[in-house]
C-alpha cells in the first residue's frame, strides 16, 4: 500500500498566521487613513463648504448683497406750556401716528439723540386764539403754518394739528429726496477782475503834447509825440516818434524829429492810479534852418543826433481802458549836433535834455478776464 507523501510547503498552521499577517498588513493603511480622516473632521466642519467643478474652476463669487433700506424718519413730538392747555398730548400723538405717511414713525419720548433721519414738531401758543406749528427735518430750515383755534374743542384742534404736520412732515421728506441743484460758479466781483487784469497782456496807443528844455544849443523845444506800447506781465515795451522845434525866426531855430524804443514797469497804487519807471533812448534828425554850417560843412542844414534818458511817469484813469499821464524825461544828449549861425559863431545841440509829456492813452487787453 502506497502513502502518499505530503507536499512541499509550509504547514497549515503556519501558512494560515501568514496569511493573517499579510491581511493585518494590507489593514493597517486603511485603518491609518480612517483615523486622519475622523482627525481633520472637526477642521473640514469649521471650515465652509467650497464645491470645485470637475474642470478645475472655481465658482464665479456671488453677487454682493443690496444695500440696506435707510430706516424711518423718527418724528419727535414737543408741545410747549400753553399748547399743553389747549390741546391733550396723548390724543395728538394718536392722531399724529394715524396720520403720518409710510417711512415716519413717531419716537417715543419727544428728545433723543441727535442723527439724520430726525423730524422734531415743535406746537406752540403765540396767542390764544392761534397755534404754531414747526417743523424740521434733517437740519434743515424749519418750517411754520398758523392754525386759528377759537371757538375749537381741544379733540378738533388736535386733528388739526395731527394732518397740517403731516403734510409738513411729507413736503419736507419730498425735498429731501429731491436731488439738490449744484450752486452756479461764484462770478469774480469787479475788484477781482481789475486786479486780473493788471497781468494780462495789453496793446496800449497814446498821444499828446511835448516839451523840453536842453542845456546846449536851443534852450527850449516843443511840439508832439506819439507812442505804440505792447504790455506784458506789467512791463511795457513801446515805439515813440516826436516831433520838436525850437521858435522860428530865432536864429537858433531848429527842428528835432525822432524816433526811439522805451521801456517801464508800472506800479499800481490803486485801481485808478499807478506809477512807472523806465528807460528811453531814441535817434534824431536835425535840422538848422539859420546855420551857415553843420558839422564844418558849409552851406549844410542837415544831420542827425542820439539821446538817452530815464522815464518816471504817473497816470490815472478816466474811465475804462482812458488813462491821463504825465512823464518827466530827464536825459543827455549822445552825440552833440554841432553847427556854425548866420554871424559864424560856433555852436552846438548837446549837453542834458529834461522833457516833460502829457499824453491820453487807450489800452487793450488781449484776453480780459471772464
Amino acid at each position: 500500500m502506497t502513502t502518499a507523501r505530503p507536499r512541499r510547503g509550509l504547514p497549515p498552521a503556519r501558512a494560515s498566521r501568514r496569511g493573517v499577517t499579510a491581511s493585518a498588513r494590507l489593514a493597517r493603511p486603511g485603518l491609518l487613513s480612517c483615523a486622519l480622516l475622523l482627525a481633520a473632521a472637526p477642521a473640514a466642519a469649521a471650515e465652509p463648504y467650497v464645491a470645485v467643478a470637475a474642470g478645475g474652476r472655481a465658482p464665479a463669487p456671488s453677487a454682493p448683497p443690496p444695500p440696506a433700506a435707510p430706516g424711518p424718519i423718527e418724528v419727535r413730538v414737543a408741545l410747549s406750556r400753553g399748547a399743553a392747555e389747549e390741546v391733550s398730548t396723548v390724543r395728538l400723538r394718536r392722531l399724529l401716528d394715524i396720520e403720518l405717511p409710510d417711512g415716519a414713525a413717531l419716537a417715543a419720548e419727544p428728545v433723543g439723540p441727535l442723527g439724520d433721519r430726525v423730524a422734531t414738531v415743535w406746537v406752540d401758543r403765540p396767542t390764544a386764539a392761534r397755534l404754531e406749528i414747526q417743523v424740521r427735518l434733517d437740519g434743515r430750515p424749519v418750517v411754520r403754518r398758523h392754525i386759528a383755534v377759537s371757538g375749537l374743542t381741544s379733540d378738533v384742534a388736535a386733528r388739526l394739528i395731527a394732518i397740517a404736520a403731516s403734510e409738513m412732515i411729507v413736503a419736507e421728506m419730498r425735498r429731501a429726496r429731491a436731488p439738490r441743484r449744484p450752486p452756479p460758479p461764484r462770478r469774480p466781483t469787479a475788484d477781482e477782475i481789475e486786479l486780473a487784469s493788471r497781468d494780462l497782456d495789453a496793446l496800449s496807443v497814446s498821444a499828446g503834447p511835448y516839451a523840453a528844455v536842453v542845456s546846449g544849443g536851443p534852450r527850449a523845444l516843443g511840439g508832439a509825440g506819439i507812442a505804440l506800447g505792447v504790455r506784458r506781465l506789467r512791463f511795457t515795451e513801446s515805439l515813440f516818434a516826436r516831433l520838436l522845434a525850437a521858435p522860428s525866426g530865432d536864429e537858433g531855430a531848429v527842428r528835432w524829429l525822432e524816433a526811439g524804443l522805451s521801456g517801464d514797469y508800472r506800479f499800481w497804487l490803486s485801481a485808478s492810479w499807478r506809477l512807472s519807471i523806465g528807460a528811453a533812448a531814441s535817434i534824431a534828425s536835425v535840422r538848422l534852418p539859420a546855420a551857415s554850417s553843420v558839422d564844418g560843412i558849409p552851406g549844410e542844414r542837415d544831420t542827425w543826433s542820439a539821446r538817452a534818458g530815464l522815464g518816471l511817469g504817473v497816470e490815472t484813469r478816466l474811465g475804462g481802458p482812458v488813462w491821463l499821464g504825465l512823464t518827466l524825461d530827464p536825459g543827455v544828449v549822445l552825440r552833440p549836433a554841432s553847427y556854425r549861425d548866420a554871424a559864424g559863431a560856433a555852436n552846438a545841440v548837446e549837453g542834458a535834455w529834461l522833457g516833460l509829456g502829457l499824453s491820453l492813452a487807450t489800452e487793450r487787453r488781449s484776453s480780459p478776464p471772464r
